[in-house]
């Protein structure tokens, strides 16, 4: 297997047991910046291949577990957040 993607693999196992959102995902990105996109692109990879990665599903399910995400709840979030977003700042 190649290197990145076994460093990619232990840095996934690693935050596992993190309670820290932005950690793991600052970890996350440190992972694909360094080991998946270097991973994908000596393979003739793409996009797809790091979105599908394995290591990138269960960072994915690490960060979804940590903000108690749950999918029925998406819509109601996009609606408050598309609201946030609309809302002129405050000065």
């Amino acid at each position: 297997m190649n290197p990145h993607e076994v460093a990619a693999a232990k840095a996934a196992l690693e935050v596992q047991d993190a309670c820290n959102l932005s950690g793991v995902v600052w970890i996350f990105d440190q992972v694909l910046q360094t080991h998946l996109w270097p991973a994908s692109n000596s393979q003739g990879k793409g996009t797809q291949w790091v979105n599908e990665h394995p290591v990138s599903k269960l960072f994915a399910d690490k960060i979804s577990s940590l903000a108690r995400f749950v999918e029925a709840d998406y819509q109601s979030l996009f609606k408050e957040v598309k609201t946030m977003a609309e809302t002129k700042e405050e000065a």
